[in-house]
């Protein structure tokens, strides 16, 4: 009689105690455990699969011309209804929402298709999604991306690029999953990037056909335009510095034919230097056979024009070289008139005869400073004609840096 007795005593306390456990555990528990009774994580809804897709650029991090690809920060928010993932309010203490761990959960299998990384920025946070009462799921995330983005180099360094995350699902197509969009062009979250300014961000839903099944895509498209001043700066300025002085220094006004021959060497230095910084652009660049950078035509242009002042130096040490011959040649007519150097212009000093000079020594002083004159004037009509050529092409840079700099940035 007392083991029946001290049996039914511990039978009774048990079923109290369960009673009471089952008593303290909260609604929100309660739902937890009838939406994982409910819910099987492995197996899509039974119904077409609508995912509402939200994504918002955060920040450009990096756009890599020579390996053509852009690594952006973005925050997604994809939502969708899972019937499975449903309840009345009213049998779990009101509750209209509740929060469950990824693992549990069945989330649809979208991916950037023309990414070359990804890294999760949540991968080592326990971050739950949002699931409410009517079935509706919300997961958002941000995530880093490294996409491939074709570049066009043709007017670099004011080039203009666009590049778009292809997103779609890599198992579903149109007649199971289907994304929609909405346009939003609201970056509340942006921060600029110093070298590229955003113009444009886009989002726009296509499909494609992929082994005869139509699937769902999102492009997201992102316009941005460079900054040129950093290239204007370092590498536009002091190119035109250099064949400007390069070719002042050419024409300059001289005194010895020595002095002249060494201006050969400068030349040749100024065309060397903008070889080097041609070599620095197309590091920059990549390497394509179908167009030429706009900055590396730049540098090529001023290459022609400080060889071909070289070049031409030869021809006015030819002139100059006339007033030092044993006999000095006379000058054209047609020459003079050319250089304002006729009569009326140009009447020398005359020698007095009390110094003794000859006549023939004077004539000859007189031709080798008519001689000297032309070399001059021509010096100078060259080293316009040179310093006006390299110029043009640099005021355009600058005023199209300027336009850039001024324009406004989403």
């Amino acid at each position: 009689m007392l083991r029946i007795f001290v049996g039914v005593v511990l039978f009774t306390c048990s079923l109290v105690s369960s009673q009471s456990l089952a008593n303290t555990s909260g609604p929100s528990s309660q739902l937890t455990k009838y939406l994982m009774w409910k819910h099987e994580r492995n197996s899509p809804p039974d119904s077409l699969i609508e995912i509402k897709y939200e994504i918002e650029l955060v920040h450009i991090v990096h756009i890599d011309e020579l390996k053509q690809r852009m690594n952006a920060l973005v925050y997604v928010v994809e939502e969708w209804k899972d019937h499975t993932l449903s309840w009345n309010p009213s049998k779990f203490g009101n509750i209209t929402q509740t929060w469950l761990p990824i693992e549990s959960v069945w989330i649809p299998d979208l991916i950037v298709f023309n990414m070359l990384e990804y890294q999760n920025l949540l991968e080592n946070i326990r971050s739950p999604m949002l699931i409410h009462s009517s079935g509706r799921v919300v997961r958002s995330y941000p995530a880093l991306y490294s996409i491939m983005c074709p570049i066009s180099v043709a007017s670099f360094p004011f080039d203009d690029q666009q590049c778009a995350l292809e997103i779609a699902s890599w198992g579903y197509g149109e007649d199971k999953l289907i994304i929609s969009v909405t346009s939003n062009n609201h970056l509340p979250h942006y921060s600029p990037n110093e070298e590229w300014a955003l113009k444009n961000v886009g989002i726009e839903r296509t499909s494609f056909v992929h082994e005869s099944t139509s699937v769902s895509e999102v492009r997201f498209v992102i316009s941005v335009s460079r900054k040129p001043l950093h290239y204007v700066i370092n590498l536009v300025l002091p190119s035109y510095i250099i064949c400007a002085l390069s070719v002042a220094g050419l024409f300059a006004r001289f005194s010895t034919r020595h002095e002249r021959q060494e201006r050969f060497t400068l030349g040749v230095t100024s065309i060397l230097t903008m070889a080097v910084l041609s070599l620095v652009v197309s590091e920059k660049v990549p390497h394509s056979s179908q167009h030429v950078p706009l900055l590396l035509q730049f540098f090529l242009f001023n290459i022609i024009i400080v060889t071909s002042a070289t070049i031409v130096t030869w021809p006015v040490m030819h002139i100059y070289g006339k007033g030092f011959r044993s006999r000095v040649p006379r000058p054209s007519p047609w020459l003079l008139k050319l250089f304002l150097l006729d009569k009326t212009t140009y009447q020398p000093v005359p020698m007095p005869s009390s110094l003794g000079i000859s006549q023939e020594f004077q004539e000859r002083q007189k031709l080798s400073e008519l001689w000297s004159r032309i070399a001059r004037r021509l010096d100078y009509l060259l080293s316009s004609f040179f310093l006006v050529l390299i110029s043009i092409p640099t005021l355009s840079m600058f005023f199209q840096c300027a336009e850039r700099i001024r324009a406004p940035e989403m």
